[in-house]
């Protein structure tokens, strides 16, 4: 299930799932709390009985059973477990149960359901980004989280009016344009920037500004480094004279 992994596999994901969810268990001392971490594993076992029986060939199976409501599920399963975890101050378990978050939406994705809990997933992302220097495992990272992105439900970008920095659908686009600048791939890097100005227009100043910064210390080729200048001059609010 590494970065350039294109072919997410529930069997894993959820076998990492109860492996991490035993420490939890084992640590768990709040005998008063309404959800434990026990109960979030038979609750995830049970999900992925049903959800393990959908495969491509069995098409009439698909049908009897909601694929969208089973993923939505799963990943509050999968936040709700993470948070538990951060509780019983096992941080690091608490990440790793989180990051798991990813794989099971590009699997979700791929099964045509529509993403609803994006705020784990973007923090699973984000994470990932940032342990990859790789230009190529980065630039597959990039096409994951366009699959992720298609499935996300129209509702969660409509919300964005409500202008808060944190908020899952900007954090995920801003992450998606630091990544294809690091893919050194420039039609990544256009289109990403293209959706900050578009969906982000507030922000765009901003992150061209600190992508300039970022050039030198990370060391960016010359053909990145003029695509970041052509947009910084686009659009910073102080643009310089040549």
């Amino acid at each position: 299930m590494s970065a350039h992994s294109l072919a997410p596999e529930l069997g894993l994901i959820m076998e990492k799932f109860f492996s991490l969810s035993e420490t939890v268990v084992d640590n768990w001392e709040d005998e008063t709390a309404e959800t434990t971490p026990e109960i979030i594993v038979k609750a995830a076992q049970q999900l992925y009985d049903m959800m393990a029986s959908i495969s491509e060939d069995d098409l009439h199976q698909q049908r009897e059973i909601d694929i969208e409501q089973c993923c939505d599920y799963g990943l509050h399963l999968l936040d709700e477990q993470s948070e538990l975890a951060a509780r019983c101050g096992m941080q690091q378990v608490a990440e790793e149960i989180e990051d798991l978050c990813f794989p099971f939406s590009l699997w979700a994705a791929r099964n045509n359901a529509e993403i609803h809990h994006l705020r784990p997933v973007v923090n699973a992302i984000a994470r990932k980004a940032n342990t990859q220097r790789d230009p190529g495992i980065l630039s597959s990272l990039f096409t994951q989280i366009n699959e992720i992105m298609e499935a996300i439900d129209e509702a969660v970008r409509q919300d964005f009016e409500s202008n808060d920095p944190a908020h899952p659908w900007r954090i995920l686009l801003l992450n998606r344009a630091i990544i294809a600048t690091r893919s050194f791939q420039p039609v990544l890097i256009e289109t990403a920037y293209m959706d900050i100005v578009n969906f982000l227009p507030q922000d765009a100043s901003g992150f061209f500004s600190n992508e300039m910064e970022q050039m030198d210390i990370v060391g960016y080729p010359n053909h990145v480094k003029e695509i970041v200048e052509t947009w910084f001059q686009r659009y910073s609010s102080k643009p310089t004279l040549h």
